[in-house]
């Protein structure tokens, strides 16, 4: 190399240290972090630097890799922009960078490198410019916006009570612009005593009552908490929900039907007046709703386990509407109750309480079942009428019948016809519902008797039975006709002509054909005089007829008068 080639060597390395020494002194006036770094070693950095990487100054950042400075979420993308600069002067766009390791300790900032000469080599520095300000300022507006946009009144006090802060929903509940209590006490602010303190040793919240600009009340859920300089309160308007819910809990208490909301167990949480009324005298105790009180389906048979409403509608999540079910009361009656059970979580079946709305329909129910018995009974008598003993009669010799008839008995009132023209009707209805009577007690339990029309009745006799009860009933209704009957002081007698039609295991009739011959039985009888027996054609019609003749009782009841 010539002495000219020294020289401008020379001269370019003093400019390269003068371009150096200026830089220096220009990045230690720099609040931004600077740094220059080559193949990722750090060569050069600035006091604000060493500041951001909590480094000791003692130590500083000389010879250390750039990677221990830059958070891992954030060096792959660094180190690709950094393999962009190739050529000197070339610069990369504001990136943002996580600074520092770990992540807790770390701060954000906008990182711009550029690719430089550096004592004679390729290097890059690397401008940070902290963010934490900025974000913080952006955070700051964001809150104040988010804060001016929610629904509830957010109050900033200092330690003493008075109004820093008053968002834009505080103005709307209260009446009052921040002009108007900037710098007051919050009690005035609000129209009540309000004490951040009192509300803090609560542990949750405070309901209360403030008053608005114009005079008028509004319920308040007010929680508080502890900052820096003050206190900031959450005052949430509550006066629509407690408004509406004074109206529900008045429509509630006002319905006539029992509305009764149960916990998952079973246990009543909370009933209206008219479920305590309807259950008045079912059962002792506070706690009158239990699921576990013994109830009934509309055939008296008790609902047990898993067909009780409130288990299906825990089981199945589907309300249970309209289900007609009874609860007996402790003076023995039975109250019958149209009920309907829905969850109120459907999302939670075996967590959900339980509403349960029902309606008093006891006096239905007794109506409806006077209805049904007048259609199948004497309203005179009360006994079965003809349709439903013929009904009764044909379903117990069906084939699958769960109680058979063995004997079918017709009976003829002998002389009814007399007593109504010598004494009268009433002496006539007299006979005929006091003579029905003891007919009816002279059966068993599981015996029927019915009337058919006039003065004809029919007897079902049901299985066990043999000849030997045959005769003790047909005894036992002679003597209940034969018996004189007491009408206005005169004694009334009146007799029975009876006819039987045994009733086999395999029988073939139907219960028409069944009531004939014991019809025609009958006619024999009384063919045969007053208070007699006779025994349709059958397979043992000679038996029959023969010990029915010489049976205890009938031989004197045949001329009766």
């Amino acid at each position: 190399m010539g002495t000219g080639d020294t020289d401008t060597a020379n001269a370019r390395a003093d400019d390269s240290r003068v371009f150096q020494g200026r830089f220096e002194r220009m990045a230690e006036m720099s609040s931004d972090g600077i740094c220059v770094h080559a193949d990722g070693k750090i060569v050069f950095a600035n006091a604000a630097a060493v500041r951001w990487m909590n480094v000791d100054p003692a130590v500083g950042l000389i010879g250390r890799r750039v990677s221990e400075f830059v958070h891992e979420d954030s060096y792959p993308g660094v180190e690709r922009r950094l393999q962009g600069l190739r050529r000197e002067g070339d610069s990369s766009t504001p990136t943002e960078v996580v600074m520092g390791r770990p992540r807790r300790s770390a701060r954000d900032v906008q990182a711009t490198s550029m690719r430089i000469d550096w004592d004679g080599r390729p290097a890059i520095v690397t401008t940070f410019r902290d963010l934490t300000n900025v974000k913080a300022a952006t955070l700051l507006k964001y809150q104040a916006a988010l804060l001016d946009h929610v629904s509830d009144a957010i109050i900033g006090v200092t330690a003493a009570g008075v109004v820093t802060s008053w968002n834009a929903a505080a103005e709307t509940i209260y009446g009052r612009s921040l002009g108007d209590v900037l710098d007051l006490p919050v009690s005035n602010a609000v129209g009540t005593s309000l004490d951040a303190r009192s509300v803090l040793e609560l542990g949750d919240v405070l309901h209360t009552t403030h008053v608005a600009a114009d005079g008028t009340s509004r319920s308040v859920r007010v929680s508080a908490a502890e900052t820096d300089n003050g206190y900031v309160f959450v005052c949430a308007d509550m006066t629509a929900l407690r408004r509406a819910e004074r109206h529900f809990e008045s429509v509630v208490t006002a319905m006539d039907a029992g509305v009764v909301v149960f916990d998952p167990t079973g246990v009543m949480s909370s009933a209206n007046p008219t479920a305590w009324r309807i259950f008045e005298g079912v059962t002792e105790g506070t706690a009158p709703f239990a699921a576990d009180i013994p109830v009934f389906d509309q055939d008296g048979q008790p609902i047990v386990g898993e067909r009780n409403p409130l288990r299906v509608a825990i089981a199945s999540g589907a309300p249970q509407t309209d289900c007609v079910i009874g609860v007996d009361r402790q003076d023995g009656r039975r109250l019958w109750l149209s009920i309907s059970v829905r969850l109120l979580n459907q999302l939670d079946p075996p967590q959900s309480p339980i509403l349960c709305t029902f309606v008093d329909v006891t006096a239905q129910k007794l109506a409806s079942e006077q209805l049904a018995h007048a259609a199948d009974h004497d309203p005179m008598t009360g006994l079965p009428n003809r349709p439903n003993a013929l009904g009764l009669l044909a379903s117990a010799i069906a084939p699958d019948a769960d109680r058979r008839v063995r004997a079918v008995l017709f009976i003829d009132l002998d002389k009814v016809k007399s007593v109504n023209d010598s004494r009268g009707h009433g002496a006539g209805d007299a006979v005929l519902t006091t003579v029905a009577t003891r007919m009816r007690d002279t059966l068993r339990d599981h015996d029927v008797i019915a009337r058919l029309a006039g003065d004809e009745f029919l007897v079902l006799l049901f299985a066990p039975v043999d000849q030997r009860v045959v005769d003790e009933c047909i005894r036992g209704l002679h003597c209940a006709a034969a018996t004189p009957v007491t009408y206005r002081d005169t004694s009334v007698a009146v007799t029975a002509s009876i006819g039987v039609t045994m009733v086999e295991a395999d029988e073939h009739r139907d219960a028409l054909e069944l009531l004939r011959d014991a019809d025609a039985a009958m006619y024999a009888a009384k063919a045969a005089g007053p208070g007699q027996t006779r025994f349709a054609p059958g397979p043992d019609a000679t038996a029959a007829a023969t010990a029915a003749s010489p049976t205890p009782g009938i031989g004197e009841l045949r001329n009766t008068p």
